[in-house]
């Protein structure tokens, strides 16, 4: 087996690449496209004997989809969450033509959700995993066989360890050999979001109408906090989600007695009004419904419009309204980015949505091989085992290998199956989470007034509401979480320290600490086997037998099967259970 990557919009985004499987024996080609954003042509990457074997999308961002109607062709299936699946679903039903979407029949048709391991090919499998980011993103493991082994590679996607709108952030417990890891990067978007929320609802409890303007997916991760921030304290103003951010809304099936979903208005006093938040796109209102509700509150002196922008446009800043405008761009620290690589411990790391010396910074950061490419070239990962780039040094070889021999021992070479191993979720959290969302909550109370014990208290609050209902997820948070989600100060608010933050994730729920030990003791299970113990029989004839101590476990095996023994002499030879 020989597996290769290519950058598909080099020139562009960089979020988007394809990689190839190619099996030496039956000269067969696997190919797969992750993400479709602006650039991409997948006529011009593949080859005249090559075919699109799939698409995964990793969440429902334009920029990753924006070309996606374009590249459909060998009828390949496109892969995502069910929640990124709806949203997608719902842009083409409402704003195809206006997002310039090639195809939307097509792409309908094509989308299908998936939420565990998924076929592509005999050889090849993908299962989505929790990347935080956005509502419903994912990233992607993909399995590949090579004869008996089993390799895996992750495509992150954009990502952060942070939660993003209940949904859990990027689990860094897998067992992975190579990480396309996006390396785009923010230090200021815990500020910028308790700015935010800060902003819109000290003008509204004071009376203002106030208009949030967004883009969809920010729209409804906003909504989502304020509504769960009403439930905390006793402000309680109104949100109203309008236009596309209440077409997301629905998508991806929220429900919450303090939003008022309302797709579509004929007049914008349906939706505004003094003391109530509004939040609609797109983020800049120059068009849409955000721009119809911009006109409507202009030159009204009490009323507020609060931007949060990506970045990619000039906010606005001339009206006879109080103007605000904050930048929400939601990606991990540099430092993030660093300790998920340290976590995942990959051979390869391929870099990806930067580029130029942005990139080129990461190169010998790790104890990994770091492509930090530039060009639509195919590279190879791996030709009948892994092997580094023909540009690094010998230096840089033996560190790789080093840490190799470290972390597995002499087996460098071992790899397993994981089709048995279950990998987490990608399913909304019950309990809501403000620290964990990104929110200072220390800055936040400040702003408004507040005991901060109240809004820290929340995830504890809401967790007992649910009591009765099964937490379906584990939080997927790690130290860099607990790093990027709470341990930052602005200087406005007592810093929150990593031993002060871990015993959130055992507040969240008894049933949820169940559910990652039971899942960790699968885990070992499937990759050490099952231990026991046995008794040593002299069957004469210079035959030696073991009777297990356990019999059931006799039922699983069979004659003439070859199974791996580690022996170790109890304590006391006559103890039966201290031998395996």
């Amino acid at each position: 087996m020989q597996v290769s990557y290519q950058h598909a919009n080099p020139h562009d985004g960089r979020e988007s690449h394809l990689v190839r499987f190619h099996d030496e024996i039956h000269d067969q080609t696997t190919c797969i496209l992750v993400d479709s954003g602006s650039g991409v042509d997948v006529e011009d990457l593949l080859g005249e004997d090559e075919y699109l074997s799939a698409i995964l999308l990793t969440h429902a961002h334009l920029d990753h989809y924006r070309t996606l109607g374009s590249n459909l062709r060998d009828g390949a299936p496109i892969y995502a969450t069910p929640g990124t699946a709806a949203a997608i679903t719902t842009r083409l039903d409402t704003d195809a033509e206006h997002a310039d979407l090639d195809n939307p029949d097509d792409v309908r048709a094509a989308i299908e959700p998936i939420t565990d391991w998924t076929t592509i090919t005999s050889d090849v499998h993908v299962n989505p995993v929790p990347a935080g980011h956005a509502p419903g993103a994912c990233g992607f493991v993909v399995r590949f066989a090579d004869g008996d082994d089993h390799h895996h590679l992750f495509a992150t996607g954009d990502f952060t360890t942070r939660r993003a709108a209940g949904y859990p952030g990027l689990a860094t417990d897998l067992s992975v050999d190579a990480v396309f890891l996006t390396a785009a990067t923010n230090a200021d978007f815990r500020d910028q979001l308790t700015g935010a929320v800060a902003t819109a609802v000290e003008r509204a409890t004071a009376g203002s109408t106030v208009l949030t303007t967004t883009s969809g997916s920010t729209g409804v991760h906003l909504a989502y906090l304020l509504a769960h921030l009403a439930r905390a304290t006793d402000l309680t103003p109104p949100v109203t989600v309008a236009g596309r951010v209440a077409t997301l809304w629905e998508a991806f099936e929220y429900d919450h007695p303090a939003v008022e979903c309302v797709p579509t208005f004929k007049n914008p006093d349906e939706v505004l009004g003094p003391g109530r938040i509004t939040i609609a796109g797109p983020e800049v209102p120059i068009a849409g419904s955000s721009e119809r509700l911009f006109d409507a509150i202009e030159d009204d002196a009490g009323a507020t419009l609060v931007q949060v922008t990506s970045g990619a446009f000039d906010p606005e800043h001339s009206a006879g309204c109080t103007v605000h405008d904050y930048q929400l761009s939601n990606h991990p620290t540099e430092e993030t980015v660093d300790s998920v690589v340290e976590a995942l411990g990959p051979i390869h790391v391929v870099i990806s949505h930067q580029r130029g010396y942005v990139a080129d910074q990461y190169k010998d950061k790790y104890d990994s091989f770091v492509w930090a490419t530039d060009d639509a070239t195919q590279y190879t990962l791996y030709d009948d085992g892994w092997s580094g780039p023909p540009w690094v040094t010998e230096a840089t070889h033996r560190r790789v290998r080093s840490r190799r021999y470290t972390d597995a021992g002499s087996d460098i070479g071992g790899s397993f199956d994981t089709a048995d191993i279950p990998l987490p979720t990608v399913g909304r959290h019950d309990d809501v989470d403000l620290v964990a969302e990104g929110i200072d909550t220390a800055r936040l109370a400040e702003d408004l007034g507040l005991d901060p014990s109240v809004l820290e208290a929340s995830a504890v609050a809401a967790a007992d509401e649910n009591a009765d209902e099964t937490v379906a997820v584990a939080d997927g948070r790690s130290v860099s979480d607990t790093v990027e989600g709470a341990s930052q100060s602005d200087g406005r608010g007592e810093r929150r320290t990593e031993d002060s933050t871990a015993g959130d994730d055992l507040e969240v729920g008894s049933d949820s600490i169940a559910d990652v030990l039971s899942r960790l003791d699968r885990i070992e299970n499937a990759v050490t086997g099952t231990r026991t113990g046995a008794t040593v029989v002299d069957a004469g004839d210079g035959v030696t037998l073991l009777r297990l101590t356990d019999e059931s476990l006799a039922e699983d095996l069979t004659h003439g099967q070859l199974v791996e023994l580690v022996i170790q002499t109890a304590p006391d030879s006559r103890d039966e259970t201290g031998t395996d």
